[in-house]
């Protein structure tokens, strides 16, 4: 008996004496109209398959608690989140920390590493993993954020830094080797490997398609016990692509999917997508025009619902008779009130059902047509095949229908932010699926910053109040908490509501120095683990903040009066000494050096700048040293220590005997401030080739440091500013490789491309704004050349003041030069080029520049070539 397809909608009204078949599976599948793929179709739907017969895949449906085909179904209903799809790499390495619990006791201890953006990294890592509970948005991206960080956190003599979005190398001089973007890299990730298989066994199945790789790209992220997921990683931005498109030619069985990676958790990838659900209208006729009124009333005011749902109602009006009716002086039906945005799916009884009080209840009910009959997962369907043509999905994941929402929801991800980017071309797009109703698709922006649950702790209440000014401005704030870290996350429309409020949880974690007036609060009894740090972890404990100082402002001064007064209690008398003449010239020549050897190191300092030699001692201390300028009997003193070193020379900075010397491998030897110092003053004014050459022997040193030396006298702050100006000048040589984003205060670079690429427009992670990798400007959908076409009258403007002010633009970065006097010999300050001012013949050293300009236009030009 075929199926009554009215029965489906809920409008069959013949009930038992119905000659169709009344049966909820049968009705449903032919109202849906979802088909099997054709060679499903031949199995008897009766049976449900074996498991030989399922795909591999996992059900997307079954993991969002969604799918009604149960045992049925043709996908995998997995017991538990499949590593293939949560990418939950913890929980994989967790599971394998469980089978050697009983024989490593380093089980119990929690891997410090999981601190890390990305987690450990470490396939067999005996430390205890905890498992993070994470949103959808987090199972999308675990297998992206884990490919970020390095195989060893603490790699020996690797320096490695991450400035301005990159990870930058550097060689053992300073040099940098080699600048990585999250662009240059791509991630790919592989399902339908066979369980057991060697890293060595899985690189030989990826050469076989064509591609050279290593071992060491590839990351074993866990195995069921029909399949073994792995990752592989490459410098090559096309590499995950090209391996995808080239599985899908040779190799049947194999799934490969591209996924994006982003080291700044902040991404425009992700699109909203919206449809009104299905919807009619509805005629109520009543023969009581008051009664009908207060009907209308009720179902605007919210009162009366159909299916949970609000609709609205429009005005009771009357219908003329005029002898239509039999019934002469009275029409039982004259009253009619239309209901509008009444669900899809409801009935006859359920409208007459939401109309509570019986008395009224309308004499008759018109049900209109539905506005279309599709289901909800046939409009996604074709929507995805609509998204599908701007580029290639990652994810597509549709929201579970509610009863109260007029509108189905679904969220997709795109491998590239371009291709997000081109599909809100589908925004107000009318399908014919949905009756001509229209789509609304919406970029989203979204920013993730990782922080300790302590930070987040001390944060909270503040977090609390940003979120409801976020909710505001249309912001989703959302919280997800791990064992170590916890990670918050802000996502919404507007770029620059994101952005700011990404600098808001920046600010968060990366804490306030608290400062006493212009000095930082700070004393030496803090370095150990002694009384004073005690009490600061106490204070920490009771305003529930963490130092340095993460918390609220209004509690930031309730903190700095506490641990001033701590810091007062524990710390030792100051006094500070103008010197004489006489006094500042017996210091110079030794009497600092007896001064330290009887009271020992950073007891008194002195300084040959201002002439002051401060102590920091007791009453005692402070009278033995005045005692010791003037030539008087010292009493009281206690005995050099054995241990005291002995002086160790000059120090080729300051031409003083060495304080806190350090003996460098050519053996001269540097006050330790001096020698930080100089690092970094040498490290800004560097114009050629970054070095730090030492200065001893007047100067005449030949050695140049290395950084494995400088690391073992300089801090990490210094030795990170030497390297950040080595990689800022390495920047500004190669103005054709990169550039610094255009966004004031933003900071961040991106790699250069030419006019004819085909995704010049580059999202920066920082600012959250696109820009234009050719041109290096913002020009929304111009192309390049429509650009300069609109802007050419500015330019042509600002041409013609440069050149009556001599200014020029240096040829190989573009940095404005004015040249005022002297020679025709220039140097760029942005890329440190030397240029012949006549001609703008660009050099890579003086000399040469010299002698092109005597060759080729007969002197420097400063008129010199008169008395050759």
């Amino acid at each position: 008996m075929p199926p009554c397809r009215f029965f489906a909608q809920g409008l069959c009204k013949k009930g038992l004496f119905c000659k169709f078949a009344h049966d909820g599976a049968a009705a449903a599948e032919s109202h849906t109209g979802i088909a099997e793929p054709a060679s499903r179709n031949n199995q008897s739907t009766a049976t449900p398959p074996t498991a030989a017969e399922k795909s591999t895949e996992v059900c997307k449906y079954f993991l969002f608690g969604s799918c009604k085909r149960g045992d049925g179904c043709w996908y995998q209903h997995p017991q538990q989140p499949q590593p293939d799809l949560n990418a939950d790499r913890d929980a994989a390495l967790q599971e394998e920390t469980a089978t050697q619990a009983t024989t490593d006791s380093r089980s119990a201890i929690l891997c410090k590493f999981l601190s890390f953006p990305g987690g450990c990294q470490k396939d067999s890592c005996p430390y205890l993993h905890h498992p993070s509970v994470d949103g959808v948005d987090e199972i999308m991206e675990r297998v992206a954020v884990a490919a970020i960080s390095e195989e060893d956190h603490e790699q020996v003599n690797d320096f490695s830094q991450g400035f301005a979005g990159a990870s930058v190398k550097f060689n053992d001089f300073g040099h940098v080797l080699k600048i990585l973007l999250p662009t240059d890299v791509s991630l790919a990730r592989i399902a339908g490997l066979a369980p057991g298989l060697s890293r060595e066994e899985i690189t030989d199945i990826i050469r076989g398609l064509g591609f050279d790789i290593d071992a060491e790209c590839i990351r074993i992220l866990g195995e069921t016990t029909s399949e073994r997921i792995v990752t592989v990683k490459a410098e090559d931005p096309s590499f995950a692509k090209r391996l995808s498109a080239q599985a899908q030619a040779e190799n049947a069985t194999l799934k490969i999917t591209p996924v994006t990676v982003s080291s700044q958790r902040t991404n425009c990838r992700k699109v909203f997508i919206s449809w009104h659900k299905p919807t009619r209208s509805v005629w109520l006729n009543f023969g009581n025009g008051d009664i009908a009124t207060r009907v209308s009333q009720r179902f605007n005011e919210g009162e009366y619902t159909c299916l949970g749902q609000r609709i609205r109602a429009s005005t009771a009006r009357k219908s003329s008779s005029g002898g239509e009716h039999p019934f002469r002086g009275h029409n039982p039906l004259a009253w009619t009130v239309v209901l509008s945005d009444v669900p899809g799916n409801a009935t006859n009884r359920d409208v007459e059902r939401a109309i509570v009080h019986s008395y009224q209840k309308p004499r008759h009910i018109e049900m209109g047509r539905a506005s279309y009959n599709s289901s909800a997962e046939t409009v996604s369907d074709n929507i995805r095949l609509h998204l599908d043509e701007h580029g290639p999905l990652e994810n597509f994941y549709l929201a579970p229908t509610t009863g109260s929402g007029k509108r189905m929801k679904a969220s997709a991800w795109f491998e590239d932010e371009a291709d997000a980017k081109s599909a809100c071309a589908l925004n107000n797009r009318s399908l014919s699926i949905l009756g001509k109703g229209k789509l609304t698709v919406t970029l989203l922006y979204t920013v993730k910053v990782k922080v300790s649950n302590t930070v987040y702790r001390a944060w909270k209440c503040s977090l609390e109040k940003h979120s409801k000014a976020w909710r505001e401005l249309r912001l989703s704030f959302h919280v997800y908490a791990g064992g170590v870290c916890t990670t918050l996350k802000v996502e919404g429309e507007n770029a620059k509501d994101v952005a700011n409020a990404g600098k808001t949880l920046k600010a968060m974690s990366t804490g306030t120095v608290l400062l006493d007036g212009s000095d930082g609060v700070w004393n030496a009894s803090l370095g150990t683990n002694g009384s004073a740090y005690q009490k600061l972890k106490s204070i920490e404990q009771e305003l529930q903040v963490a130092l340095l100082y993460y918390g609220p402002p209004d509690k930031m001064s309730l903190a700095m009066h506490k641990i001033t007064e701590l810091l007062s209690a524990e710390a030792l008398s100051t006094f500070k000494v103008e010197l004489k003449p006489n006094q500042f010239t017996w210091m110079v020549r030794g009497g600092y050096s007896s001064i330290e050897r009887e009271l020992g190191k950073n007891v008194a300092v002195l300084d040959i700048v201002a002439k002051t030699l401060t102590i920091t001692g007791t009453q005692q201390q402070y009278e033995n040293v005045l005692a010791m300028m003037d030539g008087r009997h010292i009493i009281d003193i206690q005995a050099p220590n054995d241990a005291t070193s002995k002086p160790l020379g000059a120090c080729p900075i300051c031409f003083c005997e060495a304080e806190n010397g350090v003996q460098t491998s050519c053996k001269h030897t540097y006050c330790l401030e001096c020698l930080e110092d100089y690092c970094k003053s040498t490290a800004a004014t560097s114009k050629e080739q970054f070095e730090i050459k030492c200065q001893g022997d007047a100067g005449a040193c030949s050695t140049v440091f290395t950084l494995r030396e400088l690391k073992e006298y300089l801090s990490s702050s210094v030795l990170e500013a030497v390297l950040e100006s080595s990689f800022q000048e390495y920047v500004q040589r190669h103005p054709a490789e990169f550039h610094y984003c255009p966004t004031p205060d933003c900071g961040f670079i991106y790699r250069c491309t030419t006019s004819d690429s085909k995704s010049p427009a580059h999202y920066c992670p920082n600012c959250l704004e696109f820009v234009c990798t050719s041109c290096h400007v913002a020009h929304g959908e111009y192309t390049c050349a429509e650009y300069k076409d609109v802007a050419s009258g500015g330019l042509e403007a600002l041409e013609r003041l440069k050149k009556e002010l001599n200014i020029k633009d240096c040829p190989k970065c573009t940095t404005p030069m004015e040249k005022t006097e002297g020679c025709n010999h220039m140097t760029c300050q942005g890329c440190k080029a030397h240029i012949c001012w006549v001609c703008m013949a660009v050099f890579d050293t003086s000399k040469p520049c010299y002698d092109h300009m005597w060759n080729e236009h007969g002197g420097i030009g400063l008129g010199l070539e008169r008395f050759m």
